[in-house]
Order: structure tokens, then sequence, then C-alpha cells
């Protein structure tokens, strides 16, 4: 994980409140089989989904960039967010100096975020190209104006962040019922409220193997792979919260 470090220094304060609808990471938690005794911190133990998808088959994104992708970036996130959990099991909040807990707490939030935004990238790719239907479809009508101007909006987004850095995210918002294509610049940023329903990973990591410094042509790579399905099960899901 070359990103973390820069990463972790990285200012922001948004959260991915809602991030964790059925479905979304909540799978990926090892939790004690029986209640821990009082006094005793649970640490929540991340585990790295495997890829869902055969890479091989996916057009536009090579197998190696997205091997790479999941077991150097992803992978590297959830080992990451592990150490952190564990560092924070063990501090003393009331002896430890302020500056150390702002560290690991926003490490924390940092890697966390990447965690489950990359589980929903890799969720939302798919092996033949898909169009956006059913409740999602009626939805995305609905709060854009039509799919063609989703489309517009997202893609857009993703080339305002083609610098090497960001996320751009399709989420549902709960409070205000209705969907946004949000901008991240990086992994401390996200929908305050909101479920992530697509996520597209705009850095460098994610296609300079495939692109070098092209991302106009991953981004139009990654539109036409997207798994419909999954970001209609996820919509389906946080409609009922």
């Amino acid at each position: 994980m070359t990103d973390l470090p820069r990463r972790s220094l990285a200012a922001g304060a948004g959260l991915l409140a809602g991030a964790i609808a059925p479905g979304a990471c909540a799978q990926q938690v090892a939790r004690p089989a029986t209640p821990q005794p009082s006094g005793v911190v649970t640490v929540p133990k991340f585990i790295t989904r495997p890829l869902v998808f055969n890479p091989e088959k996916v057009r536009g994104l090579s197998a190696g960039l997205l091997r790479g992708h999941h077991d150097n970036e992803y992978a590297g996130a959830v080992k990451r967010l592990n150490t952190v959990c564990e560092e924070l099991a063990k501090v003393d909040f009331a002896d430890t100096p302020a500056q150390r807990i702002g560290e690991l707490k926003r490490e924390e939030q940092i890697t966390h975020n990447s965690t489950i935004l990359h589980e929903i990238y890799f969720e939302g790719i798919a092996e033949a190209p898909s169009q956006a239907s059913g409740l999602l479809a009626q939805a995305m009508s609905r709060d854009f104006g039509s799919l063609d101007r989703w489309r517009a909006e997202f893609v857009g987004t993703g080339r305002s962040l083609a610098s090497g850095s960001g996320w751009v995210i399709l989420a549902y918002a709960p409070r205000d019922k209705r969907l946004f294509n949000h901008w991240a610049a990086d992994d401390s940023m996200a929908p305050a409220g909101g479920v992530p329903l697509l996520a597209m990973d705009m850095y460098e990591h994610a296609y300079a193997a495939d692109y070098g410094t092209d991302a106009a042509k991953y981004i139009e790579a990654f539109v036409q792979a997207i798994k419909w399905t999954s970001a209609e099960r996820l919509y389906r899901e946080a409609i009922r919260v």
C-alpha cells in the first residue's frame, strides 16, 4: 500500500456513515462468538474479500491491473485497518497525547473508508456489459433527469479527479431520499449520511498499468464494465433503511 502514508496526511473529515448497510461490509467483520467481559475491548477483525468475477473476462481492464489493485491496494488497506484497530484497543485515552489519538483515529477513518469503497468498487465490476434497470434506473432518471445525464455527470466528475487521486461515488441519501454523484478528493472524504451504491477509484493504481496517465480512457472502460445488478441490490437495501 504505497499510497497509505500519503493518505494518512490527507485533510478532510467526511464520514462513510450509512456504508455499513446490509451487504455493504458487515459480512467481512469477524465477531466474537460470545460476549466479552466488562472492560475488555472487542477488536474488530476485517477480512479481505475475494474477487467475485473472473478478471480475465473484464473488458477494458486487464487481469494484471485488477489483481494487483485487489491484492495490493485493497488488501493492504484491510491489513492496515486491522493494525490500527489493534493499536486503538491498547490506547489509554486518558493518558495518551491528543496528537497520537488524532493520528490513529484519522488513519482508522482513512483505511475504513478505503476498505469499504474498494469492496464496492470490485463488487461493481462485471465480466459483460449491462444496463441499469429496475428501481435504480427509475430513481436515476428521476434524480438526474435521465440515465444519459447521470452518466455525463459521473464521467465528468471522474475527469475532474484525473490528477491521480480520489473517488466518484454514486450514493443514496436516506435523509433526502434521492441519489447523488459525490466527488471525493481522497479516502478521508466520503458522503456523510450517504449509502454508496457504486464507487469508481480514481487513484493512479486503478488505471496507470493499463492507461498510463490517460484517465479518460479508464473512466470509459469502467463505466462500460459496471455491474448494475450489484448497485441495484445495494439501492434496494438502502431504501429500506
